[in-house]
């Protein structure tokens, strides 16, 4: 696949931003709490952030940005969506299931999307209508249908003004879905759908920052985003998420009712 201005230079800053995380990889210090709704950070997440705009900036110097770590969030017709390291919880203790999420969007639409684990060295990415990548190979999402045989992945974050919720989305699905895992990272675990290895996943709370990226990804895979409606997916509005393969997203849907 030929690669757009916006693609090559996401994939330039997610491997300069990954070169200042794992520097701190391993020894992570000044761990930090933003708020009882926002969790935590790290210095990492702030210089890895740097980077990622200073090296958007050198290419497209009018870049505007809707970053975790910035102060103030604005959405504007044409911005770059970052979240320096999604799943800093599992950074900061050494797991290694994190990322760099870098999306690109224009009048409302997800032309680029890019997710890169350092860690792991797996490098998801995605243009509008060109199809979904991992490392230059392209992927697409699996061909399971039954629910019982399905991996799911429910996120359980028990921050103010969403744990209720998630609590109450676990208990409605645990006895209808099939296997279940939590892997820490919202982009993560859009990706895996889309590279195939989990089936579907669900989470309450999000941010434009932990989804856009993903969600590009998923879609161009051939999986489906909804929100718990089955309506298409704002990633401003901050409602359930609901991703899948798109083999039984109805019947996902269906056991949301009324949560």
């Amino acid at each position: 696949m030929k690669k757009s201005k916006e693609l090559s230079v996401a994939i330039k800053a997610a491997k300069a931003a990954a070169k200042v995380i794992m520097k701190y990889y391993g020894h992570v210090t000044n761990v930090r709490k933003k708020s009882d709704s926002l969790g935590i950070v790290t210095d990492a997440d702030f210089e890895a952030q740097e980077v990622i705009k200073k090296e958007i900036l050198s290419a497209f110097p009018k870049a505007s940005f809707y970053a975790e770590e910035d102060e103030s969030h604005e959405i504007d017709d044409s911005m770059w969506i970052v979240d320096p390291i999604d799943g800093t919880l599992n950074f900061s203790r050494g797991i290694k299931c994190f990322s760099v999420s870098i999306a690109f969007m224009r009048k409302n639409k997800l032309i680029v999307g890019l997710i890169f684990n350092p860690a792991t060295d797996e490098m998801f990415y995605a243009e509008k209508g060109k199809g979904a990548f991992l490392n230059g190979k392209k992927i697409k999402v699996s061909k399971i249908k039954a629910l019982d045989e399905m991996i799911f992945d429910i996120g359980l974050p028990k921050r103010n003004g969403v744990k209720k919720r998630n609590r109450a989305i676990f208990k409605r699905q645990f006895g209808k879905l099939g296997h279940f895992r939590h892997f820490g990272s919202a982009a993560l675990q859009l990706v895996f759908i889309a590279a195939g290895w989990i089936d579907a996943f669900t989470e309450t709370g999000l941010f434009a920052w932990d989804l856009a990226a993903g969600v590009l990804i998923l879609q161009e895979a051939g999986g489906k985003v909804t929100d718990e409606r089955g309506a298409k997916i704002d990633i401003f509005e901050r409602g359930i998420t609901v991703a899948s393969n798109n083999m039984a997203h109805k019947e996902i849907l269906r056991g949301l009712r009324g949560v």
